[in-house]
């Protein structure tokens, strides 16, 4: 029908039923881009999980259907309490954190637990500066950011001094090391424009250049180019076989993927820090190319030239995300959890990847929030923080140029947060503004498990052979359970710490151990409720009458590996111990 020869009112009602029949197709077909990996299929072999993560986008519309109401509201985006994720079968309930407060009480620094400072890229080979910073008492290990170029400068030929240093460094003051190494952003000379090797390029590896807010100029491979992937595997592959078992790293960036050693594809710099992150997504998807929008130009390049769509970083990010666990089959990971691009689609991105990696792996992968540079949350992270809670630890980045005034709100945010880490920059943790050192110090006390034991009750005396009755009672001062890692099959699963008593005698030799997991996990121990529970411990037969001192600790079931934690069961400010004495008992026939 030719429309021009149409009355008005035939118009009308075409136009009507045309915009009616677009929004019922829309309402009936729209659903969140979620990942289907279910609890379940996380636990598949590799291969069938590989399929998975590689299929297309056609296979989505296996997913469950939003109903009319959540089209709405996905336009109309209102924060609350609960937020459903029903591909995932799981409600993220808002977090409320009760920081409480105990006379004397210090932080307890364990392995994964504490402040990094990060060292800046060109302070990495001053051992002297990195020496300082590990020395401070309230830091628990460094953080390092290292450019590919400078560690593989020929192909299969690399030179790890750089890190060796750092490691030496935290292993002589008995801490920890977080490690990332990034193919762009960091490096920009006369010389060199890029992270990435120049034998990478050479290989045939495509790229664009951006500018930084400094107007540097910088040269990013296209991240999902195949000759580039073949050769960040087997740099990967190689760097896990040297440091896969080094108990001095805390975790290793997964890196590759985007800019700074994050998830960021596109660089989000100063030149279009004028504009609001929507509009420059909006310019983003239609691949606007005005002069204000150095976002919108990237993104049309990468679009037109280079194929980029979500659904491509998507399975992109899957693939980058499988090559470290490959890897590193020992040493936790952490990934950053800023969505790859601005705006809704880059949103439901970062919810489609970290579903598969958390629920692939589990606490093998820690979500890191990088790049925050005041106390403002960041909505999409604070759900991913939400969402994965029982799942694996969390932590901070904080920028070179965070806002020291904005030091408070971060505190108070750590705590919603519930991180386990924060990596702080020197500036921020040398400042000598009052309110930031509070800030720092508050964060501390809070950071994943505070655990104190704050009463264990005993018999004076027992008969051998006749059960111990015992009553325990701790508190969490932490935003967070203690979680420690059980594997299964690729995937590590919460478990909770044990509770351990040992019987020794006078010459110091342990007779009798008994161990057992709590009433309560101390993976569910919150920050707000003392955990109480009895439990009655079975004596050998054949212990010999006499006098034995009595011993607390906590333990990972597998490793046996003791944890320190507060002792406030003797008189005075508790103690950072790794076991507590708790008197003695007398043995009887």
């Amino acid at each position: 029908m030719n429309i021009a020869k149409q009355t008005t009112s035939q118009k009308s009602k075409l136009l009507k039923k045309s915009f009616l029949g677009y929004l019922l197709m829309a309402t009936l077909s729209f659903s969140y881009p979620l990942s289907s990996f279910s609890q379940d299929e996380a636990d598949k072999d590799d291969t069938q999980a590989k399929s998975a993560a590689q299929s297309d986008s056609s296979k989505d519309e296996g997913l469950k259907k939003n109903k009319a109401k959540e089209f709405i509201k996905y336009f109309n985006p209102i924060p609350e309490k609960n937020y459903t994720n029903e591909s995932q079968d799981r409600v993220i309930k808002k977090k409320k954190f009760k920081p409480i407060a105990y006379p004397g009480a210090k932080p307890v620094q364990n392995t994964e637990l504490g402040l990094f400072a990060i060292v800046p890229d060109d302070k990495i080979s001053d051992s002297a500066f990195m020496d300082e910073l590990a020395a401070r008492p309230e830091v628990n290990g460094l953080s390092i950011m290292l450019p590919w170029r400078s560690i593989e400068k020929s192909e299969g030929e690399c030179d790890f001094s750089a890190i060796d240093q750092a490691l030496e460094v935290v292993k002589k003051h008995n801490k920890t090391l977080i490690m990332r190494v990034t193919t762009c952003g960091l490096v920009s000379t006369n010389d060199a424009k890029s992270d990435t090797p120049d034998w990478v390029f050479q290989a045939g590896v495509k790229s664009i250049t951006y500018k930084d807010r400094e107007g540097k100029e910088h040269q990013a491979p296209i991240f999902w180019d195949t000759t580039y992937m073949a050769k960040w595997s087997n740099f990967i592959s190689g760097l896990g076989e040297k440091y896969d078992d080094n108990k001095y790293i805390h975790s290793i960036g997964i890196t590759g993927g985007g800019v700074l050693g994050s998830t960021l594809v596109v660089p989000d710099f100063a030149v279009f820090e004028d504009q609001d992150s929507e509009t420059l997504a909006q310019e983003g998807a239609a691949g606007a190319t005005s002069p204000k929008s150095a976002y919108g130009e990237l993104c049309s390049i990468l679009r037109k030239e280079h194929k980029m769509s979500e659904r491509q970083l998507v399975e992109h990010w899957k693939y980058v995300g499988d090559i470290f666990p490959k890897a590193f089959k020992n040493v936790p990971l952490n990934f950053d959890i800023n969505p790859p691009l601005l705006g809704r689609k880059g949103q439901d991105a970062l919810d489609e990847i970290t579903d598969y990696l958390v629920y692939r792996y589990g606490q093998r992968v820690y979500l890191t929030r990088q790049n925050i540079k005041n106390g403002k949350h960041g909505f999409d992270q604070y759900r991913v923080f939400l969402k994965f809670h029982p799942d694996t630890l969390t932590g901070y980045r904080l920028r070179p140029d965070f806002d020291l005034a904005e030091a408070g709100k971060l505190a108070h945010m750590a705590g919603e947060d519930g991180i386990s880490f924060c990596e702080v920059p020197p500036e921020v943790l040398k400042s000598e503004d009052a309110s930031v050192k509070t800030a720092l110090a508050e964060i501390q006390s809070h950071l994943g498990y505070q655990i104190i034991s704050k009463e264990v009750k005993i018999p004076n005396n027992a008969k051998v052979g006749e059960p111990l009755n015992a009553s325990f009672t701790f508190l969490n001062l932490g935003a967070t359970g203690a979680m420690v890692p059980s594997r299964h099959n690729d995937k590590d699963v919460p478990a909770s710490y044990k509770i351990q008593l040992e019987l020794r005698n006078e010459s110091g030799k342990v007779v009798f151990r008994s161990h057992h997991t709590p009433l309560i996990p101390t993976y569910d121990w919150v920050s707000d409720k003392p955990i109480t529970w009895e439990k009655q411990l079975k004596m050998p037969d054949h212990m010999k009458p006499g006098k034995y001192s009595v011993y607390l600790s906590l333990l990972e079931p597998e490793s046996k590996k003791h944890i320190r934690f507060l002792n406030a069961i003797a008189q005075g400010e508790p103690k950072t111990e790794l076991e507590a004495a708790l008197g003695s008992i007398e043995i009887t026939n």
